[in-house]
């Protein structure tokens, strides 16, 4: 209760102090940029103003996610989840306290069978504003200074987090910056980007690498369009990347909101103010012109946005179902969007998905005791979700256990012991795989009935259709030459391998490698 009550005086004197910079200038405004972050904090906002902790309004649904055992303490919340490739998992943990600004992460290297929690290797007193892992062993990590309000930098480990260190320290960021974002597009290519530094208060401090972060460049002031008062992040993990366009939302100290868009890995950005009724809790975009946006007000319930011009106009969206308005992300190769929040500060809470932009949304799961703070997809079979508030010792983290095909209709993956409609092929064997010419297929068909086998890129792109035919009850083969409808080879990478009936779909993830 102490901490609840030091939580709701913090934000009732930061809403005063934001009020009052709408009508003069805050002196030393840079040491005011982590209050107005707090104010804009969703797990502050949520744990400042919960209501009926613990109510789930009666309903439950199929447990689609897998509790699974990650270190953690019971005030943990675990803010963002990074999934760079299918057996590392990365995440950010954060902790219910008003004064203490945590310097922890969780890593998986084995498909979350073990964990690491730990914290980085950073001065004392330093928070950790987010992080961006390539792989395994390589992630980067934006650091402030808590103690200080402003300072700090971007460390990096390549040994899976045993050791980190600061990359350039004093000129990579300053003792007059405040890192709030770091992101790499690539094991190569990546942004760090900061609040104003008084070198020009109007506009924010970013960088760019394209040599894994040897070297970084500062954006000139002419490619950052300036705010109308001082600068500064909106939260820190408020940013949506689709291929090499990056979106991030900032603000200023009279109060305006504006979105910043990349087209070219950082190099450049366009500004577009926008005006909505509530602070977005997050965005995701499933390609380079459709968005989504998402918020909430306590106890009533949560409010979506859209956008269909890369960014640059957003409006309110009507829909049906629950979506939920703290956390939302896009399952990469499909549109669509799997959204969450804890805590029951909505009148639903817990996880849904839309598969028509949000035009509606179908629940997932919301039974008592499921609490994901944040979600992430790295293709329709992994995916991961992390815990608020996590009581049971045994829990911390949420495994996707089923798939999402291309065509966005939830299927679940027989294997995992879900029941089966008659319709469902059986025994589906894939193999080599990997593969360097050959892929053979083999599956048995339960009833006369069409069956499509189809293969996609990552991307969602049809690469080839093997069959779409009636096929005969009983056992099939089929063979892939590993060519495109063209009859041209395909390059190396990962694909998708589909096959339909008319009520179910199974998906294979198969590796080519030429």
């Amino acid at each position: 209760m102490k901490t609840l009550l030091l939580k709701i005086l913090m934000l009732t004197f930061i809403a005063y102090l934001f009020d009052a910079s709408a009508k003069a200038q805050l002196p030393n405004p840079q040491l005011k940029i982590k209050d107005f972050k707090f104010k804009n904090n969703p797990l502050m906002r949520i744990k400042g103003a919960q209501v009926n902790p613990g109510q789930n309004f009666g309903i439950k649904i199929n447990a689609f996610w897998e509790d699974i055992y990650a270190p953690h303490t019971y005030n943990s919340h675990i803010t963002q989840i990074k999934v760079p490739t299918t057996n590392a998992v990365w995440a950010k943990v954060d902790y219910d306290s008003s004064d203490y600004d945590a310097n922890s992460f969780l890593r998986s290297a084995d498909g979350g069978r073990t964990w690491r929690l730990d914290s980085v290797d950073a001065p004392a007193g330093y928070g950790l504003s987010g992080i961006s892992p390539v792989d395994a062993n390589t992630c980067y990590a934006a650091m402030y200074n808590a103690y200080a309000g402003i300072g700090g930098g971007i460390f990096k480990t390549t040994d899976g987090g045993d050791t980190w260190k600061q990359i350039k320290a004093g000129s990579l960021f300053g003792e007059n910056s405040f890192p709030d974002i770091v992101y790499f597009f690539d094991a190569l290519h990546g942004i760090a980007i900061g609040d104003d530094d008084g070198t020009d208060i109007s506009r924010l401090e970013i960088y760019t690498t394209g040599d894994a972060g040897r070297t970084w460049q500062r954006v000139p002031d002419k490619n950052i369009p300036p705010t109308a008062g001082y600068a500064f992040s909106s939260n820190f993990n408020s940013y949506a990347v689709f291929q090499n366009r990056f979106w991030f939302t900032a603000g200023d100290s009279y109060g305006n909101n504006y979105f910043y868009r990349s087209d070219d890995l950082g190099q450049h950005w366009q500004q577009f103010p926008y005006n909505l009724a509530t602070v977005i809790s997050g965005f995701a975009f499933a390609d380079n012109q459709n968005g989504l946006g998402v918020s909430f007000d306590f106890g009533v319930g949560p409010h979506e946005v859209e956008t269909h011009d890369g960014g640059k106009t957003w409006k309110d969206k009507s829909y049906t179902g629950y979506p939920m308005g703290l956390s939302i992300s896009v399952i990469p190769s499909t549109h669509t969007f799997v959204s969450v929040i804890p805590y029951d500060v909505t009148p639903v809470a817990g996880s849904s998905y839309s598969n028509d932009f949000g035009a509606s949304w179908k629940l997932i799961d919301s039974s008592a005791g499921f609490r994901p703070f944040s979600v992430a997809f790295l293709d329709p079979f992994d995916g991961w979700a992390g815990r608020a508030d996590a009581q049971d010792p045994k829990g911390g983290m949420y495994r996707w256990k089923y798939q999402f095909p291309l065509d966005n209709t939830p299927a679940l993956a027989s294997a995992d012991g879900i029941p089966q409609t008659k319709s469902n092929i059986t025994g589906l064997s894939v193999y080599p795989n990997p593969s360097k010419s050959i892929v053979n297929i083999s599956f048995s068909n339960p009833q006369n009935q069409k069956v499509s086998v189809t293969v996609y890129e990552m991307n969602g792109r049809l690469i080839k259709t093997l069959a779409s035919e009636q096929m005969l009850e009983g056992f099939h083969q089929l063979s892939w030459n590993t060519r495109d409808e063209n009859g041209n080879a395909i390059n190396t990478g990962v694909y998708f391998l589909r096959i339909d009936t008319w009520n179910h779909a199974e998906i294979r993830k198969l590796l080519i490698e030429k």
